[in-house]
């Protein structure tokens, strides 16, 4: 960032002269801008855009930096006309677009040096409280040197200011929301106490588990600075302290670009208080003032680090939440809103109550736009208000529709668990050459209370998404090991069982432990279950699920790669998994006559399972001339309607009790 009047630098803080090279700001000060940048044209665009830009309050450009070097950097500027006593001036904050070289050393060895030379105090430690990293500004904050700090307990640190229940909130905080941000105070090497304010974060892994924690400490007696106080001027509301208009739209474009990158989705809450005119007339608007204080502090409090929440003016509110894709992530976050608002504030020493009405609109469902996402969640916090107080409404109403069936039957799920409710079907898979059942598919179905058998695209989905799908897999699992053991003692039959298994789950470690607990108490052997994981799933999941199936694999289960040739895995890929069976797509047997192609591809798959002396078996197999063609291609064990449809427990057996009477009679 920097400060300038008319056209020439007054103050440059320390980012931006490291970034251009410079030793300190007092080469730059006094500099015309007009010397510092280009763009296209030439100079007079730059004094011409810096007058429009005084005119209108505020603007913004790309152009190109001279650096001390004689380098040309590209910077993206946006600038803010502030009024001081003494006069205007124009605030700039910059953001420079160019990136470091291809090498990831040379990346790692830069931000070294960032860190070290950063003015303010970064300590880094591991989940044990174990120091991993301490920049060069901690090691003189805290009067220890590098090698003391690494590899020590963070408690060294610890004031007895604060007692064990505070740093245990502080943990807490940090494992459920990821931040945690406050005053703390620390002892140095000398044992002298110090006031720091401090920002905790988590870093996560890829399955967002907290692995390490990085603290950025400010020490409280450096903390006033006048960029500082200029920044606060342009982009903060002046009541709450929370960021106004001006930088909430420039926060939106970024979010939206940065979503388009990753592919990713965010939304918008547009926030009116209920009842807030009351107390502004009945208590006066230093009420009101205070009111609108302690509703920021709360809303604060209830989000994350990456949410960012808004003034716009009165009692509007605008929350910007990342990382929200679709309307149930959003819905979440609005009940936390809400709920957060239910306990009185007391004002003047009465108690106040206030709800609010929640217009949410989603990028890239309802817009792709700044101005009109936020028109579209305005529009919609209309329509709340008519509902009633403390109410939210989706912008688009087949969203709001989505949600409410997503609520419905994910209450549904938890009541149909406490019940029983779901339970195995069995389809076999049959060696068509002997016709034995060799093995069994045991899926999943919901035995409704009212609405009968549910097939699992009803409801699986629903249960993925809301952390309900170990309970489900679970609680049928449990019933299909107890039928297996039944099976093989009355009939002398060993079938072995398969489950499917969801990329999510397989990851889990905890839910992998789960199914081998199960196993071990059924006492069957661990080869009788053989776990089923789609081509896709594992496409998606990466080189963790990897290491999860050979985990699978060392404990003596079976694994099966389900849907094989839907996921484009390739042959490299599949040289090194653990896999003991290839079950081809159903889609390739239903297309096969209308597609010859998928003939040739059933064929290279079964060559395939022959040369890595794997397992095959065909889905999806429904009629004769399948099945006949299968055999001819070396393909024996099969699935489908045309032997029989998955069938409850009881119907099953039944079918295991005609094979067994009709073997006996050989």
């Amino acid at each position: 960032m920097l400060l300038l009047r008319e056209g020439r630098v007054v103050q440059a803080n320390q980012a931006l002269i490291k970034a251009l090279g410079y030793q300190n700001d007092t080469a730059l000060q006094h500099m015309a801008l007009t010397e510092l940048c280009q763009n296209s044209a030439d100079d007079m665009d730059i004094a011409l855009s810096l007058k429009k830009f005084e005119q209108h309050g505020q603007g913004k450009g790309q152009w190109e930096w001279l650096t001390y070097g004689e380098d040309w950097i590209n910077v993206e500027c946006h600038f803010t006309r502030i009024q001081l006593a003494d006069g205007d001036y124009l605030h700039a904050s910059l953001r420079i677009l160019d990136e470091f070289g291809p090498s990831a050393a040379l990346q790692l060895q830069l931000y070294q040096q960032v860190f070290d030379s950063s003015s303010e105090a970064v300590i880094i430690t591991d989940r044990h409280q174990q120091i991993a990293y301490a920049n060069r500004a901690f090691c003189e904050m805290s009067g220890y040197n590098t090698s003391e700090l690494v590899g020590s307990d963070i408690r060294i640190l610890r004031s007895d200011k604060q007692d064990d229940q505070f740093f245990l909130d502080i943990t807490m905080q940090l494992m459920e929301k990821g931040f945690w941000s406050g005053e703390l105070w620390d002892k140095n090497k000398q044992g002298v106490d110090f006031l720091c304010q401090v920002r905790l974060s988590a870093i996560v892994d890829e399955y967002r588990r907290p692995c390490y924690f990085v603290g950025v400490y400010t020490d409280m007696a450096t903390q006033d600075s006048r960029l500082h106080k200029l920044r606060e001027m342009a982009y903060q509301d002046e009541l709450t302290g929370l960021p106004n208009r001006a930088l909430l739209m420039q926060l939106i474009p970024h979010q939206i670009n940065q979503c388009r990158r990753d592919n990713n989705g965010f939304g918008l809450m547009f926030m009116d208080l209920d009842k807030f005119k009351q107390v502004n007339d009945t208590l006066g608007h230093e009420a009101g003032d205070e009111l609108l204080r302690l509703v920021a502090k709360r809303f604060c409090n209830v989000l994350r680090n990456s949410d960012t929440v808004a003034r716009l003016g009165g009692d509007e509110f605008v929350i910007l939440v990342g990382n929200a894709n679709g309307p149930e992530s959003m819905a979440r976050v609005a009940e936390k809103l809400l709920q957060c608002l239910e306990e009185p504030f007391v004002i003047k020493n009465t108690p106040v109550e206030v709800g609010a009405s929640i217009g949410i609109s989603l990028f890239p469902y309802n817009s792709e736009q700044s101005e009109e996402l936020l028109h579209q969640a305005d529009i919609a916090m209309y329509r709340a208000k008519k509902d009633g107080h403390s109410q939210f409404v989706f912008y688009c109403e087949d969203l709001n529709q989505e949600l409410v069936y997503y609520k419905e039957t994910e209450q549904q799920i938890k009541d149909g668990l406490k019940r029983g409710e779901f339970i195995p079907y069995y389809q076999p898979q049959v060696d068509s050459l002997s016709g034995d059942i060799v093995g069994v598919e045991c899926l999943a179905r919901w035995k409704h209370a009212k609405r009968g058998i549910v097939p699992p695209d009803q409801f699986i989905a629903v249960a993925e998404r809301s952390g309900l799908i170990q309970e489900v897999f679970l609680q049928v699992l449990a019933q299909a090991l107890a039928h297996i053991n039944l099976w093989k003692s009355l009939y002398q039959k060993e079938i072995q069982v398969s489950v499917n298994i969801s990329g999510y789950q397989f990851c889990d470690q905890q839910n992998i432990q789960q199914m081998s607990n199960l196993l071990k108490d059924s006492g069957l052997p661990a080869n009788m279950l053989r776990t089923e994981i789609t081509e896709s799933s594992l496409m998606d999941s990466g080189q963790y699920l990897l290491e999860r199936l050979a985990w699978v694999k060392t404990a003596g289960f079976s694994i099966a790669l389900d849907e094989f040739g839907s996921g484009y895995s390739s042959l490299r890929q599949l040289k090194i998994l653990p896999v003991d069976t290839l079950k081809i797509d159903r889609s390739y047997m239903s297309n096969m006559d209308d597609e010859p192609r998928d003939k040739i591809i059933i064929k290279a798959i079964i060559q395939l399972s022959k040369t890595l002396g794997i397992g095959v078996v065909a889905q999806g197999v429904e009629r004769e001339d399948q099945v006949r063609f299968l055999q001819e291609n070396g393909c024996h064990l099969m699935q489908g309607y045309h032997f029989s449809r998955p069938l409850p427990a009881a119907d099953f057996e039944r079918l295991l009790a005609n094979q067994s009477s009709s073997a006996a009679k050989l």
